[in-house]
């Protein structure tokens, strides 16, 4: 049902690799989603509470430290369906 949704698109940085040094290279596609602007208080993966600048929600599995539009992912929420499968993910970006 989201998929009726999804009517926009974002330029996706997934983390390929990550150096000794902690730095991290990228592979990127465009993937379909919704983008939702605004300032929520959402905690990062240290716990910390953060403020995002934007929403999206996507069918691909994003994860913290990829890039969506360029912005660094802080947080992201899986939400399950009935049958426990991923519908979609909730991700939240600086």
């Amino acid at each position: 049902m989201i998929a009726n949704y999804l009517s926009q698109t974002a330029s996706w940085q997934h983390v390929a690799t990550t150096t000794e040094f902690n730095e991290h290279t990228y592979t990127t596609a465009t993937i379909k989603c919704r983008k939702e602007t605004g300032f929520k208080l959402v905690r990062n993966a240290q716990g910390q509470e953060v403020v995002s600048s934007a929403c999206y929600f996507t069918r691909s599995a994003v994860t913290v430290d990829d890039k969506l539009d360029g912005k660094l992912v802080i947080a992201v929420n899986s939400e399950v369906g009935l049958d426990g499968s991923v519908e979609f993910y909730e991700v939240f970006t600086i």
